[in-house]
């Protein structure tokens, strides 16, 4: 900044010499505690430190710019306009100034063309940064003079800084609640439902907070704008004299991309701003252009006939209608029915498609068309996916052959039995009891036998006979029983269920069902395929299963037979296939439960694809026609 500040004269006021009278030293004061404007404010504070040190001739002071920040003159002053020249402070004035801000330090010279006059640059500094700069031209005759000067104009940039202070407080003000009312005017458009309410909002917000008369806003079409909503009006009728008018203005201002109004004296076409004041009485009207990226969107239209807008109100109207075309575009977007969007997001896609551009588009396109040639012209296997659970071929059940009570367990459910192994045992003390009394019995009927038949008594022989046949027989029951108390398996086997573990000890009834088995090497699959594809299924179609607990082996199965029996799994209805697994894996077990895919012949790859999907549209299509 210290090498962009230079002095000149087209920006300097030259101020009058001392002496004044007292109302123009009111004046002065009055300008130094309230000034709107740099150039008022800077004229007076260097007409009062001016005075009150005698020796200065002339000074410039230097104030940030309102466009770019930068130090530019704001004010002169001299002692004797006629004596004083300006060249001469730039000439000599302006190393100075220039090492002052280079430096952040007063800096003061004596140069020998100036004929002992003092030159000195004095900055204030604020944020660590040039904010303000005074250039003095005086006559001091030694250091003590020139030091006081310092001091001087020092004390003085006080009263700068606090002016510039007010300044950002104010701006910053000004800019907080235009903020505020920004977010306002944006809440008021996005808070209503529909285009024509948001249209209807924000005429009315504006109307009553720029003091309207009316207020119009118009949507852009292919070659003309069209009212869409005016405030003091609850009937719109765009035919009419007044509602053309408006479009006019607004086709005016839209065509040019340009805020008009009646009051343009700037060279630009406002005949439509014109005829609609004359017909409006003379009212003020100013229309804006609601601009997006693609081009206009609409315009906004206001009249009122108290006073003109100013250039702040027309800056303000401006700022709120900036993100207007964005919110009516948004919400002309969502009205739109659903038609009017698939041949817009239709026409959207073939437009890129046909244009130079949107090679993505192209290339998406032509990888369609190819995948659905590809689809309709290629042909597959079409399996049908269904989840199964593998189980034995036959099961044998092992139940309690009578009343009793459990006396040990010797294989549980999971585990691998071989033919006549021991499963489980019953208790056998009272068999063994009766077994015992059967033996005691039949040999007291032996000696009877025995001493009837030395006497000869043949009817006793006859009747020990029978008794010992009797107690023969009911041995022969007991040991058989005894047998019995031993449960083995049937043949090689896994125990699918029966833990009696926990149980020694539990009565038993006669039939209770101890354990169930299933072969080890004969197996069957049984699938629960949706309803929607059980028409493709057929007893013979093969097929291959991956189980989850063999993920790295799929097995290869046969359709057996197809069921009459509806099931539900993971909450699709089905019908049981039941198949036959043609594999002597010896990891499978009964129970596991994997995805079978079947083979139902060759179709074309679309209808593979689609098939679904358009049997459950028929389905519902034929639900809802009358």
């Amino acid at each position: 900044m210290a090498g962009e500040a230079r002095i000149g004269n087209a920006q300097m006021s030259t101020g009058a010499a001392p002496g004044g009278e007292a109302t123009g030293d009111a004046r002065l004061w009055d300008d130094l505690g309230c000034a709107g404007d740099n150039a008022r404010f800077a004229q007076a504070w260097l007409s009062i430190v001016a005075r009150t040190f005698p020796a200065i001739r002339q000074a410039t002071v230097l104030l940030p710019g309102a466009a770019d920040g930068k130090l530019t003159p704001a004010a002169r002053w001299a002692s004797d306009a006629a004596a004083s020249s300006a060249a001469a402070l730039q000439s000599f004035g302006q190393p100075t100034l220039e090492q002052a801000l280079a430096s952040r330090k007063p800096a003061q010279d004596r140069p020998a063309e100036a004929g002992g006059l003092l030159y000195l640059s004095v900055p204030l500094i604020m944020a660590g940064e040039p904010a303000a700069a005074a250039l003095v031209e005086a006559r001091c005759d030694d250091d003590l003079a020139a030091r006081r000067l310092v001091r001087h104009v020092q004390w003085a940039l006080a009263w700068i800084e606090a002016y510039l202070r007010r300044s950002v407080s104010d701006t910053g003000q000004r800019q907080a609640e235009r903020a505020a009312d920004l977010i306002d005017f944006l809440a008021i458009g996005l808070e209503a439902d529909g285009l024509e309410n948001v249209a209807r909002a924000l005429v009315s917000e504006l109307a009553t907070r720029f003091g309207c008369d009316r207020v119009g806003v118009g949507r852009r079409g292919r070659r003309e704008t069209r009212l869409l909503a005016m405030s003091q009006s609850a009937d719109m009728e765009r035919r009419s004299e007044l509602g053309e008018a408006f479009e006019a203005a607004m086709d005016e201002a839209a065509d040019q991309a340009l805020v008009l109004g009646s009051d343009t004296r700037n060279g630009f076409v406002a005949y439509a701003q014109l005829a609609l004041s004359k017909q409006l009485a003379g009212a003020h009207i100013l229309t804006v252009p609601l601009m997006r990226s693609d081009g206009p969107f609409g315009a906004v239209t206001l009249a009122r006939s108290e006073r003109p807008f100013a250039q702040d109100e027309i800056d303000l109207i401006d700022a709120f209608l900036a993100p207007a075309a964005t919110i009516l575009h948004d919400k002309a977007l969502s009205d739109r029915s659903l038609p009017v969007l698939i041949a817009a997001r239709g026409g959207r896609f073939l437009g890129a498609v046909a244009g130079p551009h949107h090679l993505v588009a192209k290339g998406v396109l032509a990888a369609a068309i190819v995948l659905a040639l590809a689809g309709w012209f290629v042909r597959d296997t079409f399996y049908v996916v269904a989840r199964g659970q593998v189980q034995g071929e036959v099961r044998r059940v092992v139940t309690a052959p009578f009343d009793g009570f459990i006396k040990a367990q010797h294989a549980r459910a999971g585990e691998t039995v071989r033919n006549e192994q021991l499963l489980a045992e019953l208790q056998d003390n009272d068999l063994s009891l009766d077994r015992l009394r059967h033996l005691a019995q039949k040999r007291q009927y032996q000696l009877d036998h025995d001493r009837a038949l030395a006497r000869r008594e043949l009817a006793q022989v006859n009747i020990a006979k029978s008794q010992m046949d009797q107690k023969d027989a009911e041995l022969e029951l007991t040991e058989t029983m005894l047998g019995r108390t031993r449960l083995k398996a049937p043949f090689d086997a896994v125990v699918v269920s029966g833990d009696l573990s926990q149980q020694i000890g539990r009565p038993v009834t006669r039939g209770d069902v101890l354990f169930e088995l299933a072969p080890l090497d004969r197996y069957r699959l049984t699938l629960v395929v949706p309803e929607l594809q059980i028409g493709s299924i057929r007893p013979g179609q093969t097929g291959l299963v991956l189980l989850t607990a063999m993920p790295e082996e799929p097995l290869p199965i046969e359709i057996e037979s197809v069921t009459p029996v509806a099931r539900v799994s993971e909450g699709v209805n089905g019908f049981e296939v039941l198949a036959r697994l043609k594999s002597d894996n010896p990891r499978i077990r009964p129970s596991m439960e994997g995805v079978a895919k079947i083979d139902a012949g060759e179709a074309r790859v679309v209808w593979i694809w689609t098939h679904q999907f358009w049997r459950w549209l028929h389905i519902r299509l034929w639900a809802w026609l009358p």
